[in-house]
C-alpha cells in the first residue's frame, strides 16, 4: 500500500540528452504525460506531454519543469496519499525518491489503479448497497452493526460528498455477502434512505429486482 511497491518495472527515467521527439515515444508506450529527467539518481526536473509538442526539437532539459515538488513523492507514501497528489495536480505519473531525495523509480496512474484494486477488498466475492444520507447523520459504526447484526461484514467501503443543500452524502458499501435482503430490511427499518444495489432481493428475480432498483437510482 505505499509507494516504493507500485514503482513501475516498465518505465524509466529520461536523460538529459534525449530529444522530445524519444520522451514522446516513451510516453505514447507507457500511456503517461509526464516524465522525470534524471541524472545521477537526482531528479533534475519533468517534462510534459504539451511543452514536447509543442517543441519537437528541443531536447528535455532545455524543456524541463524545476518546480517539481507536486511531482515527486517519498517511498513511504500511502496509496492514498498518492491518489490525492494525482488528483490535485491532475498527474499520470510521480517519481519516487527516498530518504535522501534519491530517484527510484515511476509510478504510472495506471499501474497503480490495476495494482490497488486488483489486491483490493473490492475484488472480494459480494454485493453491495448505496445510501444516501445527512452529513450530520453519517456513522461508519452504526452502518455496521445494523450489517454485522445480519450476518454481513463492510468490507469496502466509499464515500461522495454531493454538494447540495443538504450536505448530502453517497456512501457505497461493499458487504461479503451475495443476497442482502435483510441487510437492506434493517437499514430500511432505521431510516436509511437506499438508492441502488446490485443484490438480488430473491435469488429467483435477480435481474428484475435489480432493474427495479437501477429505476429508482436513477430517478433520485
Amino acid at each position: 500500500m505505499f509507494a516504493n511497491q507500485y514503482i513501475s518495472s516498465e518505465i524509466f527515467s529520461l536523460k538529459k540528452s534525449d530529444n522530445a521527439e524519444t520522451a514522446l515515444m516513451f510516453m505514447s508506450d507507457w500511456m503517461v504525460k509526464e516524465l522525470p529527467v534524471v541524472d545521477n539518481l537526482k531528479v533534475l526536473g519533468f517534462v510534459n506531454e504539451l511543452s514536447l509538442l509543442e517543441n519537437p526539437d528541443k531536447k528535455v532539459d532545455e524543456l524541463m519543469l524545476l518546480d517539481i515538488a507536486h511531482y515527486c513523492i517519498p517511498e513511504h507514501y500511502h496509496v492514498y496519499e498518492i491518489w490525492q497528489r494525482m488528483c490535485q495536480y491532475r498527474l499520470t505519473s510521480l517519481a519516487v525518491i527516498n530518504a535522501d531525495g534519491l530517484y527510484k523509480g515511476v509510478i504510472s496512474v495506471q499501474d497503480i489503479a490495476l495494482q490497488s484494486f486488483s489486491n483490493s477488498a473490492i475484488m472480494q466475492e459480494g454485493s453491495f448497497i448505496v445510501l444516501e444520507i445527512s452529513a450530520i447523520q453519517y456513522s461508519v459504526a452504526e452502518i455496521a452493526r445494523i450489517c454485522e447484526s445480519n450476518d454481513a461484514k463492510i468490507i469496502h467501503l466509499m464515500v461522495e460528498t454531493l454538494k447540495d443543500e443538504a450536505n448530502t452524502l453517497r456512501v457505497s458499501i461493499k458487504l461479503n455477502k451475495q443476497f442482502l435482503s435483510h441487510v437492506i430490511a434493517s437499514l430500511d427499518r432505521f431510516g436509511y434512505k437506499i438508492v441502488f444495489t446490485n443484490s438480488a432481493l430473491d435469488p429467483n428475480q435477480n435481474m428484475d429486482d435489480r432493474f427495479q432498483w437501477l429505476v429508482k437510482y436513477l430517478n433520485t
